[in-house]
């Protein structure tokens, strides 16, 4: 914690020194403009105040010597952008988009008049942006809201960006410029979303940003700049909020598979449609903040317009679904110890009882292997002594999301500035059983799988200070994130591992892990005279703690070895098979006799001085701390 203040002293302090500062607001745009006469003479110390649209709140900057205005750090929105000047009419330009990391770049040519006179002007942004190499889109309000997003996850919109190539159809893995996904970074409202643990997808967001609660995002895909944050790749998603009017909406969708087709592979073999019954519901609420309060000693209706906003939303997700499985088991022929092979053209069938070293079955490994279902396929194994049973996982999927936003103006004066709080908070729960994502599912019906459960946490608060046409933000974020792997029940025996079929058991174990992340950051700008100077740190510490239970209950190969032979001889008992068939007809055997090929358990240590014990899940801790400084100069 030391090292924190630390750092934010020293930022502070060299912010002070040099008027020098910030890391690029991930949740903010600006607004940049030139003022000139109608002669186009620059018009020098114009006041140019920007009003929010939806929350009546206004910032007043002024133009330099050479008649140029910088408002940075604006949050997003619509704007009516008004410049007064002594000796002009007032001109008045409505409807002024801010989008989240770009710059707004206006040009206000003034008519010479009274000031109480007003004209009312169009202009845009530039179409061709002249401020910045970086490449970013972004993905507006109206974006999300019409754009098709069968799982309403708005990342999904990043797979229409140019420069990012998606990996089948799955978004969540897309590379940016053809890199890794861990070079990507996700931040929600300025602070790390992404999972810290496994860094291995670039567009998935560990909260699972709602669509109803995202006003907007960008994704920056090429020359990433200093004071963009970590990564090659930018993705800033920004939370929705602030308007003066109460607002809100409610929802239902629903998918269902009596609208879908079966797939060839399907009815193929006779397998019924995958189940797919989704339930999307939910709400939203937002508006300014009324509440009791006593005015002059007397109880009043405190108004919260222009000053405080709130904004909440719910997102519900339920799913029953179905996975189609296909699964290598033996055939009848193989279970009673036949072996079926082509000797070139002619079919061969041996006896594996009468030629290998063991003559009679392992009633262990014989029950459970007469146990399975039957091959009703030809698409997997060799369509003689093993071939495909193909089925459906049945399984269900929920996701629940809830977000927070509020919004207060605390102080607007002209002696100490405008000072105004955020608080956001984002909570997400999962839960997939069987989690066939994973493919930890039982491999046949009724055999003992495993599911996915988390609860996931992202809370953000922010200081937004402006002291004239200087702004400084102060923001701190917690992330929290216990996931768990947990299998249906614990073994009672040792896992027994089948050769040359899919394994009848599941083996896998339960693991889970928490990932904690404390993020401090504080950006501060300052446009002086052409230049717009940057300065800023961010300020993270990771920690995680996991367990992990695979290799704990033992596990028996089947199979052979130097000292367990099969006792099988290829040349008088195969004649004109491939080493190939061979092989295939030894695993059969080790699986009928059950032969040992070798056994297998993991001993851990409880704590550093224990020695190591059996049935002991592995227990790990790690902690990573990272601070980022920036200072940049931009302008003429």
């Amino acid at each position: 914690m030391l090292k924190v203040f630390t750092g934010l002293a020293f930022a502070l302090m060299i912010s002070l020194v040099s008027f020098s500062p910030a890391l690029a607001q991930a949740t903010t745009g600006s607004v940049s403009g030139s003022v000139s006469d109608p002669n186009g003479a620059v018009v020098a110390g114009a006041t140019v105040t920007l009003t929010n649209n939806a929350t009546g709140q206004s910032r007043t900057v002024s133009t330099n010597d050479r008649g140029l205005f910088v408002a940075a750090s604006m949050p997003i929105g619509v704007y009516r952008v008004s410049i007064e000047a002594s000796g002009f009419k007032r001109a008045t330009a409505t409807e002024i988009a801010v989008e989240v990391t770009k710059q707004t770049q206006l040009t206000f040519i003034l008519e010479v008049g009274a000031p109480t006179e007003e004209v009312t002007v169009t202009s845009a942004q530039d179409v061709v942006n002249t401020s910045s190499p970086t490449i970013t889109n972004v993905v507006d309000t109206r974006q999300v809201k019409d754009l098709p997003l069968p799982t309403r996850n708005p990342l999904d919109l990043a797979a229409l960006q140019a420069g990012i190539a998606v990996v089948g159809t799955d978004t969540r893995n897309s590379s940016v410029g053809g890199l890794r996904g861990s070079s990507v970074n996700v931040t929600q409202d300025g602070i790390n979303a992404m999972d810290n643990f496994v860094k291995t997808s670039s567009f998935f967001a560990l909260t699972n940003p709602s669509l109803n609660s995202t006003a907007e995002f960008s994704i920056t895909t090429g020359t990433t700049g200093s004071d963009a944050g970590r990564g090659a790749g930018q993705v800033n998603l920004v939370t929705r909020g602030r308007t003066n009017q109460l607002r809100g909406s409610l929802f239902y969708l629903h998918r269902n598979d009596a609208f879908n087709a079966n797939s060839f592979f399907n009815n193929l073999v006779g397998t019924p449609r995958s189940r797919q019954r989704q339930h999307f519901f939910g709400f939203d609420v937002g508006g300014p903040v009324f509440g009791p309060w006593l005015k002059d000693g007397r109880p009043d209706i405190w108004d919260g317009r222009d000053t405080a906003f709130f904004f909440f939303s719910y997102e519900g997700f339920r799913e029953n679904f179905s996975t189609t499985r296909n699964r290598t088991v033996l055939t009848q022929e193989a279970r009673g110890g036949v072996f079926r092979y082509l000797n070139g053209t002619t079919p061969t069938s041996v006896n594996l009882y009468t030629v290998g070293g063991v003559s009679t079955p392992n009633a262990l490994t014989l029950g459970i292997l007469n146990s399975l279902p039957l091959p009703n396929n030809t698409l997997a194994g060799d369509g003689l002594n093993t071939a495909g049973y193909q089925y459906q996982v049945l399984g269900s999927n929920s996701d629940d999301k809830f977000v927070f936003r509020y919004d207060h103006l605390l102080i607007k004066d002209s002696a100490v500035g405008t000072h105004k709080l955020e608080f956001i908070m984002n909570r997400s729960n999962f839960g997939l059983k069987p989690d066939t994502f994973n493919g930890i599912e039982g491999p046949f019906p009724g055999k003992v799988g495993a599911g996915q459960s988390s609860e996931r946490w992202l809370v953000n608060g922010a200081l937004v200070s402006t002291f004239g046409s200087a702004t400084n933000v102060f923001r701190y974020g917690r992330q929290w994130s216990p996931v768990g792997f947990i299998r249906d029940s614990a073994p009672t025996a040792p896992f027994i591992v089948f050769s040359g079929i899919t394994n009848p058991e599941q083996t896998f174990m339960s693991q889970g892990r928490r990932t904690t992340v404390n993020q401090f950051r504080d950006d501060f700008t300052l446009p002086r005279g052409n230049h717009l100077y940057r300065m800023g740190v961010d300020f993270q510490d990771v920690f995680s703690y996991t367990f992990n239970d695979a290799g704990i209950n033992p596990t028996v190969n089947l199979g052979s070895n130097s000292a367990n032979p099969t006792g099988l001889n290829q040349t008088i008992s195969f004649p004109g098979s491939s080493s190939t068939v061979f092989a295939a007809a030894g695993a059969i055997y080790s699986n009928l006799v059950g032969l040992l090929g070798n056994a297998t358990a993991t001993f851990n240590v409880s704590t550093p001085t224990s020695g190591f014990f059996s049935e002991q899940p592995a227990n790990e801790y790690s902690n990573k701390e990272t601070s980022r400084p920036m200072f940049r100069i931009s302008g003429d």
